[in-house]
């Protein structure tokens, strides 16, 4: 994905579900945790009675009180020996310690309930296939027979430890205070053990309560309320949003933190560029915005490194090109005013005429170049026929040419896109280049080589040696061998022709002739160049 939106945004969706994903399972495995332990603490008051009451009777006694608290609680009880007992090593703490062991069988239909007998290695079990008000009834017989084993004058000590035995509120509340409807109300006066869904308490109260009357003491005991399991508690639900927060938080500048170093890194190479330091480069990776930022701003820093240098050489070459001319006009006005003969003094200033005309004609090839410098044009691009323009630079340029043959091999039409007076130019320069070293001949070939257009002129001349064949394209640059200065030209046309190339999206190299001299070539796409073109690349 090259836009930032979509791959940030596409990160935080990934990052989104991920979250979702976690703390999904953080409460299922939270909940899982708390759904045990609450229905320990549901299950822990009810089966520590019934551990001290199986406790107390021995031997037949034992077995009539189990089969009566199975019949009570709906649900079979066993008495077994605790190294019969198939529990894992914390359960097996847990049982020690005095504990109940609640265990979902793996159909989460049913459950065993283990509890082990006071100061015996004996443990009741129980299997429950559901919870009913039958197990609150026998809770409450429970509670009532742990009370009855004790003298009334002894019930609040006792009531207050079988209190501490419980996971939920047990009261002893007078009669007069329990506010039920009349038909409990009736229930509760016939003895029996009446149960309430209390709707209109508190939130945190709201629950199942109990209620049953205590023999003649004119006193109801309550149980609850039983509040009901919350799976998403507000402190739960505080946390896991605190912790969502901060995952998304991480996230988001997990994603963000590479921009925000990659646009560091710009600005940072910026301030060196802005201190002079043009050997910069900033970090141009990916093709996302900050990297196409990157990428221009390396190609800027790259052209006004070039201007600079191609400024440094010019201003060079110019002072050493210039100085010539004029020195030989300064000298020509000398030697003008000392010659008395007309027809010397008429010799001699046609002579500074010509240094006049050379001088004009480099600070004209100066000023082209600076302009081809300036950075690539708004070409008008139209369709041109290059063979015709070829042969037309030969009729141009075969009188200069003198004894020179200058041949032009290309098909009768030739179209291709790019603006005619800049392939104008080139063509002059090249042949013009070519007049200058050739012996015999010139030969301009035009010809295609599927989408790509190809230019070659060759000569017969010395050529070009290979470790020089690169050097010949920069400004001002002329060889002192076979191609020497006696040659003429200021060495800008090459440089002229090189960058007509790649405003074209095609590049100019040189090689040697078939017929020993230099063989110089340009290849651009023949249809206009789209974005995907890069200036000087070859298919």
């Amino acid at each position: 994905m090259h836009s930032i939106f979509l791959r940030i945004y596409g990160g935080m969706l990934v990052a989104m579900l991920l979250v979702s994903a976690l703390v999904y399972g953080v409460v299922q495995l939270v909940n899982a945790q708390r759904a045990d332990a609450y229905r320990e603490e549901m299950a822990r008051g009810t089966f520590t009675l019934l551990a001290e009451g199986t406790s107390r009777y021995q031997g037949a006694e034992r077995d009539k009180w189990v089969q009566v608290m199975s019949a009570l609680l709906g649900a079979k009880i066993e008495l077994r020996d605790e190294r019969e007992v198939q529990l894992d090593g914390d359960e097996q703490a847990r049982l020690r310690a005095g504990r109940v062991v609640f265990r979902v069988a793996d159909d989460e239909q049913t459950a065993e309930i283990y509890r082990r007998l006071p100061a015996e290695p004996m443990v009741l079990v129980t299997r429950m296939t559901k919870v009913s008000e039958q197990q609150a009834r026998a809770t409450v017989l429970l509670i009532l027979d742990a009370l009855g084993q004790h003298p009334r004058a002894e019930w609040d000590r006792v009531f207050r430890a079988i209190q501490g035995k419980f996971g939920f509120p047990l009261a002893r509340v007078p009669l007069a205070e329990v506010r039920l409807d009349k038909e409990q109300q009736e229930r509760l006066e016939r003895r029996e053990v009446v149960i309430s869904l209390s709707d209109s308490s508190p939130a945190t109260q709201s629950g199942v309560r109990v209620y049953a009357r205590i023999g003649d003491t004119g006193e109801v005991l309550v149980l609850g309320p039983l509040v009901l399991f919350e799976w998403l508690p507000l402190p739960i639900v505080l946390v896991l949003g605190a912790l969502a927060l901060f995952l998304m938080g991480l996230a988001a500048y997990l994603l963000v933190r590479p921009l925000e170093r990659r646009l560091k890194g710009l600005e940072r190479a910026v301030q060196q560029v802005t201190a002079g330091n043009l050997a910069v480069r900033a970090e141009a990776r990916g093709k996302d915005a900050v990297g196409q930022l990157a990428a221009s701003f390396n190609g800027m820093t790259e052209h006004i490194q070039r201007l600079i240098q191609s400024q440094r050489e010019m201003t060079r070459a110019v002072s050493h090109e210039l100085r010539t001319p004029v020195a030989r006009i300064r000298f020509g006005l000398e030697m003008v005013a000392e010659i008395d003969d007309a027809a010397a003094r008429t010799h001699k200033v046609a002579q500074i005429d010509q240094d006049i005309d050379e001088l004009d004609d480099l600070i004209d090839e100066i000023l082209t170049y600076a302009r081809l410098e300036e950075g690539t044009p708004a070409l008008r691009w139209e369709t041109v026929d290059l063979a015709g323009l070829a042969r037309q630079v030969q009729r141009e340029l075969q009188p200069i040419a003198g004894a020179l043959v200058v041949q032009v091999e290309a098909p009768a039409e030739l179209g291709v896109d790019g603006e005619e007076r800049w392939l104008h130019r080139v063509l002059q320069n090249l042949v013009t280049n070519a007049i200058r070293y050739a012996r015999s001949a010139i030969v301009v070939r035009v010809f295609t080589d599927g989408d790509w257009v190809e230019l070659a002129v060759d000569d017969d001349g010395p050529g070009i040696p290979e470790a020089d064949r690169e050097r010949v394209f920069k400004p001002f640059a002329r060889l002192d061998d076979s191609r020497h200065r006696a040659s003429g030209g200021y060495g800008l046309g090459l440089s002229i022709v090189q960058r007509i190339a790649e405003w074209h999206g095609g590049r100019a190299w040189v090689e040697r002739a078939a017929a020993g001299g230099a063989s110089f070539h340009l290849r651009w796409p023949r249809r206009r160049p789209g974005a995907h073109v890069l200036a000087g690349q070859d298919a």
